[in-house]
């Protein structure tokens, strides 16, 4: 029986299909679990390509999984590397207390944040490295496994007596009498025999139980349960060691109670912060040589959910993942989308209809309009392929310089007042990707001219360390040869402060004389003349004057949006303004759902959801007709209602709607038919729609308006 969950309880038909005779139902049922996995990568995929231009659908589909195999690979890489330095620390701090002489049980308590969909992942990797480096006997419990003691115990004894150990040494040496540990067994169901297990065990290695989620935990049953596992360690001298994982320590007092932590010696670890590996992430994925990247709607959709959700990065990579795909499905245009190595071949494999698609690319339209010397483009077909190579070309090395630029100014702007692009890179790239506001640009602008000697050279210097560190392109090598001759002509003027001499006179003082007071009016209009003098420029002056000229001139330039560059469509997902080719309401439907507005509208219209013409209501919404579920007839009934709801009146007009088509008069209501709209409203009352209502017994209101 397939599984189906629900908002409400009730009874859901499965026909059964024919079954070939001598095929088991569980094989068949493993059969159709192993298709629905390979349903979530590319079947799945391969299924909604098929629905897209024969043309140019194996293009596109060999792009995607390119593109998405090289995504996925990198933030395996990223994660994993992140996790590095955590698993090395629990392992060394197993390794180290898996002597059993203190009667304390060791126990590592990691705090890895609120982004719970992700720890899943890290215990996996702690679990195979723990296996690898420290010992085979693991065993990793989940609050959803162990609803009570019994079973945590039974769980914890059977995943720590699985492991078919065999000691290489007693291998190579045949004549030794050493003895072979046991297989896992059914009649090892408690402590005593997992003691009587682990004395016939060749390697003595620590037994390690893994608690993955803490907080889930019952605390009588924690308590229990390390209160046991301490006896038998002093008792039985079993080398059982805890690893705890924490989502934040402000429960860590109320789960681990006195009379339990004292059996337990706990060191901390804390892992890097999920924002951390986000910046990382979009940094390799989005800004470092990446062919294909996100535009400004489609990144801050994803970020508003990283930050405001659940602060999961696999939530956020399964949107990334989403992204692409239906990138390459909805765009006729993403077949160029690709490495610069592959772009020549696919221009020239172009018919006639493709280039047609390209020319009515927005950007490409607007490019036109405004250069109407350039309207052969539109006819002829070999010098458009040129003229699409060079275009791309050109915005694949601007889209390199931009990223560049924006680790510039990260460099330039770091440490500054109120944050004006952001405290990380990652926020400056999107800043700019969006297009930074010009009072921002402005106030950097103002903060670089009333910088100090000091402060001007270090932040040039961190410009230059990262020019040095990356590939920096022919438009940049001009900017990173004028940005040393600054920095050289800074240390020069360090070198010799002695020289440094005003090319003004001093500012006068506000001149006394001798025996007069001033009043407020003479000192005001003193103060405003000395103001309006000039005031001495020194050497450092004018050179910072210089820099400061020189970067608002040529930095910015390379600040523009590369959204407002030729053709920025194909490589940038989400940039398409047009109705047909835009993906983000699509995506923002998927990634941000309403349930509430998703209900009423298969409520209303249950035909849309099932599929069947016995449903459908031939365009009248408000036909309320005899075939729809019950829930739907009285979904629709409600609707007409006010606030409160007479329960007999809302049941002899679902009586009416059901007996409309019979020819019977009768107007006693049967008892399915009650038993069918009481249940029907349960399973609305369920929903949130209705309530009971404590003014009238016999009425229910309403709760829900204008959806």
């Amino acid at each position: 029986m397939a599984t189906t969950s629900s908002f409400s309880k009730g009874c859901f038909v499965f026909k059964a299909k024919p079954e070939s005779s001598g095929k088991s139902p569980r094989k068949k049922t493993k059969k159709s679990s192993n298709l629905l996995h390979r349903s979530n990568g590319d079947l799945n995929a391969s299924s909604l390509f098929g629905k897209c231009d024969k043309s140019s659908m194996e293009i596109r589909q060999d792009s995607y999984k390119k593109i998405w195999m090289s995504t996925k690979k990198k933030s395996e890489d990223i994660i994993s590397d992140s996790h590095k330095q955590l698993l090395h620390d629990v392992s060394q701090f197993v390794s180290e207390n898996a002597d059993i002489g203190q009667s304390s049980i060791p126990t590592a308590l990691v705090a890895l944040g609120v982004n719970l969909p992700d720890h899943a992942a890290f215990f996996s990797l702690l679990d195979s490295t723990l296996n690898a480096h420290v010992s085979p006997f693991v065993a990793m419990l989940n609050s959803k496994e162990c609803p009570s003691l019994k079973n945590m115990v039974l769980k914890a004894i059977q995943k720590l007596t699985s492991c078919d150990l065999a000691d290489d040494d007693a291998e190579k040496d045949e004549e030794a009498d050493e003895i072979v540990p046991v297989k896992p067994s059914s009649k090892i169901k408690t402590f005593a025999n997992l003691a009587t297990w682990y004395s016939n065990v060749v390697i003595k290695t620590p037994l390690i139980i893994i608690l993955q989620d803490l907080e889930s935990f019952s605390t009588q049953q924690l308590q229990d349960f390390v209160l046991l596992c301490r006896e038998y360690r002093v008792r039985n001298k079993l080398p059982i060691q805890f690893i705890m994982g924490i989502a934040t320590t402000v429960t860590l007092q109320q789960q681990l109670h006195h009379r339990t932590s004292v059996c337990l010696a706990t060191k901390s670890f804390q892992s890097r912060p999920s924002i951390v590996l986000l910046n990382h992430l979009i940094e390799q994925l989005f800004m470092n040589s990446s062919v294909l990247k996100l535009g400004p709607r489609l990144m801050q959709l994803l970020l508003d959910g990283f930050l405001y959700h659940d602060l999961s990065l696999s939530s956020f990579l399964m949107r990334v993942h989403l992204i692409i795909m239906q990138h390459y499905i909805t765009l006729p245009v993403s077949s160029l989308c690709c490495s610069m190595s592959e772009l020549i071949d696919r221009i020239k494999k172009l018919s006639a209809a493709d280039l047609d698609l390209y020319r009515q690319v927005p950007s490409f339209m607007k490019f036109i309009e405004n250069n109407r010397s350039k309207v052969s483009l539109l006819t002829d077909d070999k010098e458009f392929r040129s003229f699409l190579q060079k275009s791309f070309e050109d915005l694949n090395s601007y889209s390199k310089d931009f990223s560049l630029s924006c680790r510039i100014l990260h460099c330039l702007s770091d440490g500054m007042p109120d944050a004006l692009f952001g405290k990380s890179l990652r926020e400056v790239y999107i800043n700019f990707l969006i297009g930074a506001e010009s009072e921002d640009w402005d106030r950097f602008i103002q903060l670089l001219n009333i910088s100090t000697s000091y402060e001007l050279q270090s932040r040039i210097q961190a410009a230059l360390t990262t020019l040095k560190e990356s590939d920096v392109s022919s438009a940049l090598s001009d900017f990173s040869t004028s940005l040393v001759l600054f920095s050289e002509e800074l240390k020069r003027l360090e070198q010799a402060p002695d020289t440094d001499t005003a090319t003004s006179p001093k500012s006068p003082n506000v001149f006394v004389p001798k025996g007069k007071k001033l009043d407020k009016f003479e000192l005001k209009a003193q103060l405003l003349a000395s103001a309006k003098q000039a005031r001495p420029t020194s050497k450092f002056d004018e050179i910072k004057s210089e820099i400061v000229s020189w970067l608002n001139s040529h930095l910015a330039r390379q600040l523009k949006s590369p959204t407002t560059i030729l053709f920025h469509e194909v490589f940038y997902a989400g940039s398409q303004v047009q109705s047909s080719w835009d993906i983000v309401p699509w995506i923002r439907r998927q990634v941000q759902p309403v349930p509430r507005v998703a209900i009423s509208k298969a409520l209303s219209d249950p035909a849309s959801y099932l599929g069947c013409n016995c449903c459908s209501s031939n365009g009248q919404g408000s036909q309320i007709l005899s075939t729809m579920p019950d829930l739907c007839i009285v979904y629709k009934l409600h609707t007409e209602c006010g606030r409160l709801i007479n329960l007999y009146d809302w049941m002899l007009s679902f009586n009416a709607i059901q007996q409309k088509d019979k020819d019977d008069e009768n107007e006693e209501i049967e008892p399915i038919i009650q038993a069918r709209f009481i249940r029907a409203v349960a399973q609305l009352q369920l929903l949130g729609f209705i309530q009971s209502s404590k003014r009238k017994t016999d009425h229910v209101a309403r709760l829900t308006w204008g959806v």
